[in-house]
């Protein structure tokens, strides 16, 4: 049996992931194994290293499977595996990890966070607590139980809790009704064409091409996300990876980021 391959797409990156830098267009290649995207994703992290907060390049690695899109930038210095932020609160996003779930041949392995230890303070001997007038020693041993039962409860609680997310409630469409909703909504929009407008392409394949109008129409800043269909209160939508949900009003009327967009081409 053949070994799968995927369709990859490297942003702003030199071959193989080897530099970052805006000089460097897009290269598509349309049959990578899996032993040379783990090639690139290790060069991709080396190559997150070294950027600094002032590189003007957003290098990334976008893998197209036969179900899904995935997206690797990086972030602080690291691989960030796009949509999986909430997944691990925190941890690495290893490159064994990213290929684990984008090959489906190994189970993403969550770190468990250790516990933080709470030391009661050592009990003192029933003869240092005066029995005369004043706060009575019942009392006093009462408001330390009470007040380390406070403690270890809330340290607990602290703990377990579910972890925030602002990101906004949506069900992805299974893999199927996805394709289907992206060919319907697939298309060119715009806000409108005079400068400072913006433009919407929506592929079939999910990448969402958002322009900027700058004078005469001309694109004057342009950036790439991926989308997959989703239900957002019942109605259809496209959860982006931004992560942020697109809203299907009409057949020919969308709204990202708080903007109406009418299609102009289909």
């Amino acid at each position: 049996m053949a070994a799968p391959t995927y369709s990859v797409t490297l942003h702003h990156l030199a071959p193989g992931a080897a530099a970052a830098g805006l000089g460097y267009p897009d290269e598509q290649m349309p049959a990578v194994t899996a032993t040379q995207l783990g090639e690139m994703l290790h060069a991709l992290t080396l190559v997150a290293m070294r950027l600094t907060i002032y590189e003007p390049s957003t290098p990334e690695i976008r893998i197209k499977t036969d179900r899904e899109i995935y997206v690797v930038r990086t972030r602080y210095r690291r691989l960030c595996f796009v949509g999986r932020e909430a997944l691990l609160r925190g941890e690495d996003h290893t490159v064994d990890f990213i290929l684990g779930t984008i090959t489906g041949l190994a189970e993403p392995e969550v770190k468990a966070v250790a516990p933080r230890a709470f030391e009661r303070p050592s009990s003192a001997s029933p003869t240092s607590f005066s029995s005369g007038g004043g706060f009575p020693d019942w009392a006093k041993i009462a408001l330390m139980l009470i007040v380390s039962l406070g403690c270890l409860g809330g340290g607990g609680w602290m703990l377990l809790r579910p972890a925030r997310s602002l990101a906004p409630k949506f069900t992805l469409l299974p893999a199927t009704e996805s394709i289907t909703l992206l060919n319907r909504v697939a298309g060119e929009y715009h806000t409108g064409t005079a400068e400072g407008d913006r433009r919407l392409i929506i592929g079939n394949d999910g990448t969402l091409r958002i322009a900027k109008y700058g004078p005469a129409q001309a694109i004057a800043e342009e950036v790439i996300r991926t989308a997959r269909g989703a239900q957002q209160g019942g109605q259809p939508a496209l959860a982006t990876s931004d992560p942020y949900v697109m809203t299907i009003k009409d057949a020919d009327n969308v709204v990202l980021y708080g903007q109406n967009y009418k299609r102009v081409v289909r």
